[in-house]
């Protein structure tokens, strides 16, 4: 019960003490009255509690407003009378009953309605008691009961004005609690600015609000919320220019001060809307402009009146209320739209990334498989993008991937998706394409748009692109599996020529889980140790001396036997575990090289092949190499790094710091494959080499008048001139080996004169060169 009267309003709360009050003070009157056996005060006793009871326990049985109001002005009225009925039977000894009868009133019943009621009692009561008491007391009662009725009618219209103040301060807490709750909730602008207005309009039904706000250009104020006003009002002000004279608003906004016209008709502001504002029967008009945290306009809270008006000191503190709780909607809003836009776009290509890509491709899936549709991936990839970094900047590669999507964007249909992956990598989703001519023209047009040059600080810059396409459901049926195997297929256009289209087929596919088995079986070799290496004498062709060989990796898998280094070098190189691998062959070749030195062969030299992968990063574990060379007490000389051209033509900047430390520590450095790739000598003279292999391509189809013998003797001559030893690979038959004699080679190396030999083997064979 408590708990239900807790939750009452204060005139309930009032009735109810007020009824129980009654009941309870007239227990003591009934004792009284039953010790001095006084029969018709017991019956006005007994009266009077049973009938307050009834009206206490009505108002406690019920909350609906009208029935406790009757229970109120039913219970003034019964107090009236049973005072006046008590009054007549007993007399003038029961007049102070009088005065909190008529106090009570004034909370029981209107204060007007009260006053004409305590008038009547006040007379009635005169008139009953006017012959029991001398004149001189029945003026002073009479005086004292219209200073009572007086004093009590003050009060109470006093406290209905409190009452009234803190029952719209409440309210207006409420309305900001519940708003601060919606815009806390994430809840759209489109539902918090109507109820901020509702909520205002209902406490103050005089007025009728509306809320602007600022639009993009930053010229214009729109329609925000504007619940009460009429539709055509709405739609005239809808875009209203910012600007002095420009109405309320339009000058607020423009003037970022608050801006009072308390006549409609005749404020030259208004005389452009004065028809409009008429129509809508609109007199008066305060507007508030509304500025964020870093003191930028974002819109405008106007108050309307029907007639005219001027605000008093409790409106303007509405004003600056409403209008800040607008100004956190407003602003909760943007930084949500910017948290969602950051969390779902790219910040450098504005367009969709991975999160949103994912909502995309879902929801596209979902389509093209209720509808029996086909969808294809396209991903794309800008050829040689870091080089472009590496040599122009990364200004300029930035500026390269924004101009390549909005050149994507333009080679591709509406309703088509394209999202950036990261990097130089985009995807694009083609929804509806039903052929195969359809996907390759529409790919087609990428790759011409793509080849055509961009100019980027005044600077033109050159790129292809490469494209793997899948597609639902002939490819894959799932998202992973169609954006793996695009990427498969964007892969293999990079293998093959790049500046292509390839599409995803089901070969692809088994390379690709090939390739996945190889790279988690090269993990498992890494650690544990499956590798081993193997030896291959390089030969002095002058005097059939072994001074030099080159180390070769072999991985003898536990169960499917040897497996080529052709097979996973590549496929280490491309994840970057040939880092780990190249640091395991560097110590166990150094540790044998030192003590092969130091037992057998003090000019040993062991060859390592390098990767391009190695030298990122300014080298590092290249340059760690060298130094560890000292730090473990072996000579340079010990050991030659071996490296492709292709890294002198690629990587030029990136190369030469690395490969210059490594000449200045002594250690020699060897052009592996000479000939197979892009180089010339007019690299070879950016660089210090001390030896040329000549790959074995040329060797094995030398003849007396062929052109690969006339390759092989200039490449010599060349080198000779240049003060490059040449080292020839791949010597199969003793016509070759004579052939490289005369031609000036100085070193060889093939199955003629010696075939990769275990460490054990290769051990013996200085053991014997030794004992020679």
């Amino acid at each position: 019960m408590i708990a239900k009267i807790k939750h009452r309003s204060i005139e309930n709360k009032i009735l109810l003490t007020a009824s129980a009050a009654a009941v309870f003070g007239f227990i003591p009157i009934l004792f009284f009255s039953i010790i001095a056996q006084d029969i018709t005060e017991i019956a006005l006793s007994l009266t009077g509690m049973i009938t307050i009871f009834i009206i206490f326990l009505g108002v406690l049985l019920t909350n609906k407003k009208n029935i406790t109001k009757f229970f109120s002005y039913s219970l003034a009225v019964f107090s009236q009378i049973i005072i006046l009925v008590a009054v007549e039977l007993k007399g003038e000894q029961l007049i102070y009953w009088t005065f909190p009868v008529i106090v009570a009133s004034f909370y029981l019943l209107p204060t007007l309605t009260a006053s004409i009621f305590n008038g009547v009692l006040i007379t009635s009561i005169c008139y009953i008691t006017h012959q029991q008491l001398d004149s001189f007391i029945l003026v002073r009662i009479i005086v004292t009961m219209i200073l009572t009725n007086v004093f009590a009618s003050a009060f109470s219209v006093f406290m209905q004005n409190k009452n009234r103040q803190l029952s719209q301060s409440d309210n207006l807490n409420k309305l900001r609690n519940n708003i601060l709750e919606l815009i806390a909730s994430s809840a759209p602008l489109s539902q918090i600015l109507p109820a901020i207005i509702n909520g205002i309009e209902k406490e103050h039904t005089e007025m009728l609000c509306s809320i602007l706000l600022i639009d993009n250009t930053g010229e214009h104020l729109m329609l925000g919320a504007a619940p009460s006003l009429p539709d055509f009002y709405n739609q005239a002000v809808d875009g209203v220019q910012i600007g002095k004279g420009n109405g309320s608003c339009g000058t607020a906004a423009f003037t970022k001060e608050r801006v009072i016209v308390s006549d409609i008709s005749s404020h030259p502001y208004w005389v452009p809307w004065a028809e409009i504002a008429k129509k809508a029967q609109l007199g008066a008009c305060w507007s508030q402009p509304i500025i964020d945290s870093k003191g930028e306009l974002i819109g405008t809270f106007a108050i309307y009146h029907r007639k005219k008006s001027t605000p008093k000191k409790a409106d303007f503190a509405l004003i600056e209320q409403i209008s800040n709780l607008v100004r956190i909607a407003i602003e909760r809003d943007s930084a949500d739209k910017t948290i969602w836009h950051q969390a779902n776009f790219d910040n450098l290509t504005q367009l969709p990334n991975r999160n949103l890509l994912k909502e995309h491709l879902t929801l596209a899936l979902e389509n093209a498989k209720r509808d029996k549709k086909q969808l294809t991936i396209a991903m794309l990839d800008i050829d040689n993008f870091k080089d472009i970094n590496d040599s122009l900047g990364h200004n300029v590669g930035d500026e390269l991937l924004i101009e390549s999507a909005k050149r994507i964007k333009s080679c591709i249909r509406a309703n088509d998706i394209v999202a950036r992956l990261g990097g130089d990598e985009f995807i694009i989703v083609l929804l509806g394409t039903t052929t195969a001519k359809d996907i390759d023209n529409i790919g087609q047009n990428l790759l011409t748009t793509f080849a055509q040059p961009y100019t980027i600080n005044e600077q033109s810059v050159h790129c292809t692109a490469s494209i793997g396409i899948a597609s639902y459901p002939d490819d894959a049926i799932d998202i992973n599996s169609l954006l793996r195997n695009a990427d498969q297929a964007m892969y293999n256009a990079k293998n093959q020529g790049r500046n292509s289209i390839h599409f995803f087929t089901e070969n692809m596919r088994t390379d690709f889980l090939k390739r996945m088995e190889i790279i988690k079986d090269l993990r498992t070799a890494i650690t544990q140790q499956q590798f081993h290496m193997v030896y291959q004498p390089i030969v002095n062709l002058s005097n059939n001396k072994v001074i030099k060989a080159e180390a070769l990796i072999r991985w003898q898998h536990p169960e499917k036997g040897l497996i080529s280094p052709l097979d996973f070098i590549p496929i280490a190189e491309s994840t970057g575990l040939i880092v780990e691998i190249s640091e395991w062959i560097f110590n166990e070749v150094t540790e044998k090289v030192k003590y092969w030195r130091e037992a057998y062969c003090q000019e040993l030299m062991i060859s390592i092949n390098t990767s391009p992968v190695q030298y990122k990063n300014q080298g590092e574990q290249i340059s760690a190499w060298v130094n560890s060379l000292e730090e473990r007490n072996i000579s340079p000389k010990a050991i030659a790094i071996e490296i492709t051209e292709n890294l002198l033509m690629e990587n030029q900047a990136e190369v030469v710091s690395v490969l210059e430390q490594i000449r200045k520590k002594g250690v020699a450095l060897s052009i592996d494959d000479f000939g197979t790739g892009y180089c010339s000598f007019s690299y070879l003279k950016n660089y210090t080499i001390d030896y040329l292999k000549i790959d074995k391509s040329f060797v094995q189809n030398m003849s007396a008048d062929n052109e690969d013998s006339a390759l092989c003797e200039a490449i010599i001559v060349m080198a000779s001139k240049l003060n490059i030893d040449v080292i020839a690979e791949g010597i199969e038959t003793e016509q070759q080996k004579q052939f490289l004699i005369q031609a000036g080679c100085l070193y060889g190396q093939g199955f003629l004169l010696a075939k990769p030999m275990s460490d054990i083997d290769f051990e013996q064979l200085l053991i014997n060169e030794k004992s020679c």
